[in-house]
């Protein structure tokens, strides 16, 4: 267990800082948008940008790892998201969506790099609960924006906001630097990866129907989690009347209950039920508290506001590390990064379409309530699924 303290300590932060760099421009979007010209619901538009990049950076992961080296990877991918945030202040629109493609492009680096890293370090036994607490960095990322973006933004304008993040991405590179040397004699005369054959990892993943249903799966509940994460905090101050720091503040207890969650989910995972069974009762949680949130209203009273929400981003922000464990107990020996790199490209789709989508539907019906009905009907379908394929198993 002592081996793989250091190695989670290292991908659980460069997971928190580059989540929140993806967040933070969510949590900024009713301020920045009015700057920029553009409607709110606008932010679905770089959301998706992000995501497109990191859709791409993924499947490039595994041959940078054998290049340059997991812990390198790592630096660069904090580097990259803290280069996008500084563009991002230039309040033009095209550096804006620039700045999307940087942001996004560090954030893909992460999930194929920590998996190769912890699928190495961690107890077979403990591997859905190790990912589960690496992927907490998600929720942690969430909430850290959701806390302090917002007074920043009221007190310093949200340039200034977005420069604090990036100093935070770049100290986390620093950080991790004593430990990038030590990875750096390690790996002299490894050879470089060759960037030849993009697709490698998606050819991975279509050879192994397993691991492809669980990206198809993963392409649905992304869609459901990055609905909570881009229009959360939208929703709450626009639609119900919320101050933006209450409804950041409310946007906080869904990521802080996604981090019990993927513990808890892990821990579950591990010792008493499959991960596919794990994965299906989840599918049916964020669709339940998901229908439940599109349900208040400005009548409902703060504490069931605060619960409900919770309950919402423990599922829907609580499913990927069972989900990347299991994908890591089926990669090919020494291929885990190269095939959750593939993967994450299907798991991305769904988190490229779902905020423009999302945005589209909610001007289309008048509601971002009414949205997030429709948009948890696909997750309690694949829940459904899981758990049939399950109990056949």
């Amino acid at each position: 267990m002592n081996g793989v303290i250091l190695p989670l300590a290292i991908t659980l932060a460069i997971q928190a800082a580059t989540s929140m760099a993806m967040i933070a421009p969510s949590v900024m979007a009713p301020v920045a948008a009015l700057e920029l010209g553009v409607s709110p619901q606008g932010i679905g538009w770089f959301v998706a940008l992000e995501y497109l990049f990191a859709m791409l950076s993924g499947l490039a992961c595994g041959a940078l790892i054998v290049r340059f080296g997991p812990l390198r990877v790592c630096q660069i991918s904090v580097c990259l998201a803290a280069a996008g945030l500084a563009a991002g202040t230039g309040a033009v629109l095209p550096v804006v969506f620039a700045a999307a493609g940087l942001i996004g492009s560090g954030y893909g680096l992460v999930n194929p790099v920590s998996s190769q890293i912890l699928a190495s370090a961690a107890p077979p036994r403990m591997m859905s609960l190790i990912f589960s607490i690496k992927q907490t960095g998600v929720p942690v990322g969430g909430a850290l924006a959701g806390v302090l973006v917002p007074p920043l933004v009221l007190a310093f304008g949200w340039r200034w906001g977005a420069v604090a993040v990036a100093l935070l991405c770049l100290s986390v590179a620093l950080a991790i630097q004593p430990a990038r040397a030590t990875d750096a004699a390690a790996r002299r005369g490894a050879g470089s990866g060759s960037m030849a054959d993009f697709f490698a990892p998606l050819r991975l993943v279509f050879a192994n129907p397993p691991v492809l249903e669980l990206a198809i799966v993963s392409m649905i509940f992304g869609s459901a989690q990055l609905a909570l994460i881009a229009y959360f905090v939208t929703y709450l101050n626009l639609e119900l009347g919320y101050g933006l720091v209450a409804a950041g503040l409310i946007y906080s207890s869904a990521h802080l209950a996604g981090v019990v969650g993927r513990i808890t989910w892990g821990a579950v995972a591990d010792r008493w039920l499959s991960p596919r069974s794990m994965l299906g009762l989840l599918g049916l949680l964020m669709a339940l508290s998901g229908m439940g949130v599109a349900a208040f209203s400005a009548n409902w009273p703060l504490p069931a506001v605060i619960a409900l929400s919770a309950l919402f981003g423990a599922s829907a922000v609580g499913w990927n590390g069972v989900y990347l464990a299991e994908v890591a107990r089926r990669a090919p020996p020494g291929r885990v990064g190269a095939i959750t790199g593939g993967t994450q490209f299907l798991t991305f789709i769904g988190a490229l379409a779902a905020p423009p989508l999302f945005g589209a539907v909610a001007g289309l019906v008048g509601s971002y309530g009414k949205a997030y009905f429709i948009f948890c009907l696909l997750p309690a379908l694949a829940g459904l699924r899981l758990l049939s394929s399950a109990h056949r198993t």
